[in-house]
């Protein structure tokens, strides 16, 4: 059974910030839309890509669309780097901005949230009323007929057809997830990946892909909608560990910032966004600080999980 405690002022945030944060969102009076980020995730343990820490820092080149839905070896190089990197998502839990932000929900301070994340951490913590931007990674779509399935057996049916592989390239205990990256792989000591076998779709024979947006992918236009009706709709955005530096999350702050509907920003490090919001609702501090922080001064229990 979960235990409710009230999360304590957080050691990295003013109490004069968390009254600014407290009031925007009070002000809002449950009509409040979030736009969350990798830094909602990172408390986790999930990679990000633009902090000192994150992937670029790394020299990590991401996966785009193109290269994965025309290239037969960079499919199988990402298969054979997710055998690490996937144990190491899967088992990723919500942290504590998670919680917060699910608890602000339960209140109904907050309307919905609109996440770039694809860890589903946010539904794994309660929240409801999520949209996933850029998709989810825990299903696989096939680009041929359509059809789903869960990302976990497909990781299964490639460690079984690939067990060989494994043994020649994988040292023992090597499957242990590090140098992940942010978009599911990991590194390996491996460049020729023409011996590591990718399975088709049983239905079709097409191609299995992440239902995730992989750099120069394009939104669904259905829920591209969506998650501007949402903002429209909204009388205010929140901004929650996002850098806004792809052009999906951008659009949404600046139709809502040329609107005149109040925008607050809680991030660590520049934005694409900074001009756009006002100087005191520029709140530089982590995810979970920050809302644990409202969710105290409101005296609203987070749950432990």
């Amino acid at each position: 059974m979960q235990r409710p405690v009230f999360a304590p002022l957080g050691s990295a945030v003013t109490s004069q910030s968390c009254e600014v944060l407290t009031s925007f969102i009070e002000q809002a009076a449950g009509n409040l839309v979030c736009l969350t980020g990798a830094g909602c995730s990172t408390e986790s343990g999930v990679p990000d890509y633009r902090s000192p820490e994150g992937s670029y820092a790394k020299g990590h080149r991401p996966m785009r669309h193109q290269d994965f839905t025309r290239d037969p070896a960079q499919r199988a190089r990402y298969w054979a780097r997710s055998l690490k990197g996937w144990r190491f998502f899967d088992a990723a839990h919500p942290n504590i901005a998670h919680r917060a932000l699910a608890a602000l929900q339960r209140r109904s301070y907050v309307a919905g949230v609109i996440t770039q994340n694809v860890d589903r951490l946010h539904q794994a913590a309660g929240s409801n009323f999520v949209l996933d931007l850029h998709g989810r990674n825990d299903e696989v779509e096939c680009l041929g007929c359509g059809q789903r399935r869960r990302r976990a057996s497909l990781q299964e049916e490639l460690e079984a057809v690939n067990s060989g592989w494994i043994k020649k390239h994988l040292m023992p205990g090597s499957m242990a997830a590090t140098d992940v990256r942010a978009d599911g792989d990991a590194h390996l000591a491996v460049q020729d990946f023409a011996d590591f076998f990718v399975p088709h779709c049983g239905a079709c024979g097409g191609v299995w892909m992440p239902r995730v947006v992989f750099f120069g992918g394009s939104l669904q236009p259905e829920v591209r909608d969506e998650a501007m009706r949402q903002v429209t709709d909204a009388h205010s955005l929140l901004i929650l560990g996002s850098s806004c530096q792809v052009f999906s999350a951008y659009r949404l702050v600046k139709s809502a910032a040329d609107a005149g509907q109040p925008v607050a920003l809680v991030n660590i490090g520049e934005t694409r966004v900074d001009s756009l919001v006002a100087p005191h609702l520029r709140l530089p501090f982590r995810c979970g600080d920050a809302l644990s922080a409202v969710c105290g001064q409101l005296g609203i229990p987070v749950l432990n999980q």
